[in-house]
């Protein structure tokens, strides 16, 4: 059952959400499910025989495309679910840049840093190091609400309010545990429920889809089924981009998940075949 949390009252009365712990999810594995595992498991394999034959020029390359299509994604190519309306003028570069740094430096740090509040946080800073975002507490998570709408939305009109400041810190500090110890469920299968959650999580003021996306790159790595840091995930979600806000919308609505497995293993399987030299 979805759960909110009631705010004031009158006026200026709203709602948060309050995300369900990943590890009270109960997975139900049809045979879809598991055929669409399969699929992407064999994808995968097949992306990493074909990465281990790239220069390092092609690598980066596709790091830089990767990185450019998640910066797109968060400036403004999407719908008005799950995302603010952003200026893009002369934003891409500078922002796929600071991304690309954002990245290099994670896949580092995760040598000796667990994937963690403080290792996406740094991240973070590095991505959002640019005067468009002094306000917006780069490097550090949010204390105040945040709400997601239409431009000019209030809190009590807003589409979807995420945890307020309490219950984002209890929901992310599950989210760590689940990351670094959950090992009961298949790890694509892992993968997807990390991403909704950190959307709904959304920790920081700005550039939670960036930093959500690197997040799964991040975390594939982690778990050695992804050996460059070059899957076109970004990609294959601005092709699926209306199903993908959808999607995220249908789980907080009904908490129902194999309709989410099912689009983002599929998404995982397209950006594995993404070939964008």
């Amino acid at each position: 059952m979805t759960t909110y949390r009631k705010h004031l009252s009158g006026e200026a009365a709203f709602r948060s959400f309050v995300p369900t712990p990943l590890s009270e999810i109960q997975v139900i594995h049809t045979e879809e499910l598991d055929k669409l595992i399969m699929e992407v498991e064999s994808a995968m394999q097949q992306f990493n025989d074909n990465a281990s034959q790239l220069s390092d020029e092609q690598v980066r390359r596709l790091m830089q495309q990767e990185a450019e299509n998640s910066c797109q994604l968060a400036l403004g190519e999407q719908p008005l679910f799950f995302g603010f309306m952003t200026n893009t003028n002369n934003a891409l570069e500078e922002d796929t840049n600071n991304l690309l740094k954002a990245t290099s430096y994670a896949i580092e740090a995760m040598d000796e840093l667990p994937l963690s509040a403080r290792l996406l946080r740094n991240a973070h800073y590095l991505m959002c190091n640019s005067e468009r975002y002094e306000k917006k507490y780069p490097g550090e998570f949010r204390t105040s609400p945040v709400w997601i709408g239409r431009k000019g939305n209030s809190l009590k009109d807003a589409i979807f309010v995420p945890p307020v400041y309490d219950d984002m810190i209890a929901a992310f500090s599950n989210l760590e545990r689940y990351i670094n110890y959950e090992d009961s469920e298949n790890i694509f299968v892992r993968a997807a429920l990390i991403h909704y959650q950190f959307e709904m999580i959304h920790p920081f003021i700005d550039g939670n889809g960036r930093v959500g996306r690197l997040l799964n790159t991040l975390y594939l790595i982690e778990q050695n089924v992804l050996k460059s840091p070059i899957l076109q995930l970004s990609d294959a979600l601005k092709r699926r981009i209306l199903e993908y806000y959808m999607g995220l919308q249908y789980v907080n609505d009904t908490q129902e998940y194999n309709d989410w497995l099912r689009f983002y293993l599929t998404t995982l399987k397209l950006a594995s075949s993404i070939n964008n030299l």
